[in-house]
């Protein structure tokens, strides 16, 4: 076994200090990263330093013009006219660019009442959301820790948690016999586990169904995840809110479980990952945040073990992503192009749901309930699902997706309101020909 680096041990030190929950969830590999005291660290002193010359940065600087400028190709910058040539190819810092993270918290505090009385830290951004859950299972995750999951859930959890980091995965079923979230299968799950370390990842808006919790259900979660850490056991709570924001029935719950559970029991460590993929519309762009409930003595040398796995992944995220989030999020009608975009997929979630539920439609299926986000799941009472994705996809041009043997998920957030009724109508078709 490789000695532990001065530096990472110093940082362990000090996480074990400031939180011991923090400091006994820790995988090997977080134990042991760091981010080195080299160039970065280097090139950030001569930034602030260097009044004469520096020669620091690995970048090339322009001097043609009589003006220091990034050096850049003229035929990229015409895309982009509004925004200065550093702000477009300069490396953005490893943590993200300062201001789109204090952004970004004001927004999760608008959004969130009930983080008003919370201590959390400042977002750090990631290279989309799979790089944030990336990131998390290289700092918590050794192999053979338990991951508590619901039996139906985003299929990249698996590929991240299970197959790389080796984490073993505990499901309990989503749904209870009365079509609301399962609270009891989750607490038992979690009572039922004796290991003195937990990994839970809870997904509200949920993907592939589109359920959101009740107020009720969320403080129930809570309690159960509690009680737990009450009998000494360490959690970490990740929180998926890729669909923050998007809910469209008033009798869910419209905030995060993050909110509620910041602060709850010093075992439990809540984090939060959202980010602009789906709440700012931008997908590509690939910019994401990954958000802890703790504070800030705490959080420094956590952010100096996030900053070496980043130095060491992907050394941060593309600078014009996080200058366009940043620059829209401050540009007039930004908060009214947002409601238009938010009211134009919930009418089309009000129709499907309105649709796929019509009772002409009761014998080949029954409907997840759906609140939020892009998704409506099908249970199909007959037929296999693969088989009935295949033959619309092949007869019809239609393409959803096959979850499993029995479910099928459409994504409404892609459907115009004009062919909902259509695709439906269809799907019912394929599973009456048999």
């Amino acid at each position: 076994m490789q000695d532990l680096n001065p530096l990472a041990a110093d940082l362990n030190e000090q996480i074990r200090s400031a939180s011991p929950a923090v400091g006994g969830l820790l995988s090997e590999l977080g134990k042991r990263i760091y981010l080195p005291k080299g160039i970065l660290s280097q090139t950030t002193e001569a930034n602030a330093q260097a009044h004469q010359f520096n020669a620091t940065r690995a970048i090339a600087l322009d001097f043609s013009a009589g003006t220091t400028d990034i050096m850049h190709l003229p035929v990229s910058q015409k895309l982009v006219p509004e925004l200065t040539p550093e702000r477009v190819y300069g490396y953005a810092p490893v943590l993200g660019q300062q201001a789109l993270r204090e952004a970004w918290k004001t927004h999760i505090l608008r959004e969130n009442p009930l983080l008003s009385q919370k201590t959390f830290s400042l977002p750090i951004v990631t290279s989309g959301m799979t790089h944030g859950f990336s990131l998390l299972a290289e700092l918590f995750v050794d192999s053979g820790d338990l991951l508590i999951l619901p039996d139906q859930m985003w299929g990249n959890y698996r590929l991240i948690f299970q197959t790389k980091a080796g984490a073993d995965i505990q499901t309990y079923p989503f749904f209870n016999a009365a079509s609301g979230f399962n609270v009891h299968g989750f607490r038992q799950t979690l009572t039922e586990a004796t290991d003195e370390k937990l990994i839970v990842l809870l997904n509200f808006p949920h993907n592939p169904t589109g359920y959101a919790v009740t107020d009720t259900e969320a403080q129930q979660i809570v309690d159960a995840i509690v009680a737990r850490a009450e009998t000494g056991c360490r959690i970490l709570v990740m929180i998926d809110d890729a669909y923050a924001g998007l809910w469209y029935d008033e009798t869910v719950m419209h905030e995060s479980l993050f909110g509620s559970l910041a602060g709850c029991h010093p075992n439990v460590v809540p984090v939060k990952i959202d980010g602009a993929t789906k709440e700012e519309y931008a997908w590509g762009l690939r910019v994401a945040f990954v958000t802890f409930g703790l504070d800030a003595t705490a959080m420094q040398p956590l952010e100096q073990k996030l900053s070496g796995l980043i130095r060491a992944n992907t050394s941060g995220t593309s600078q014009v992503s996080q200058t366009l989030i940043r620059t829209a999020m401050q540009a007039q009608g930004y908060a009214e192009q947002k409601q238009h975009n938010y009211e134009t997929l919930k009418a089309r979630a009000l129709k499907v749901n309105t649709i796929a539920s019509d009772e002409q439609y009761t014998r080949y299926w029954d409907v997840y309930p759906s609140h939020a986000g892009y998704f409506v799941c099908l249970h199909l009472k007959s037929g296999n699902a693969e088989t009935v994705r295949q033959r619309l996809l092949a007869e019809h041009g239609i393409g959803i997706i096959a979850l499993g043997e029995t479910a099928l998920r459409v994504a409404y957030s892609c459907l115009d309101e004009s062919g909902i009724e259509a695709v439906f109508a269809e799907i019912a078709r394929v599973i009456e020909k048999g």
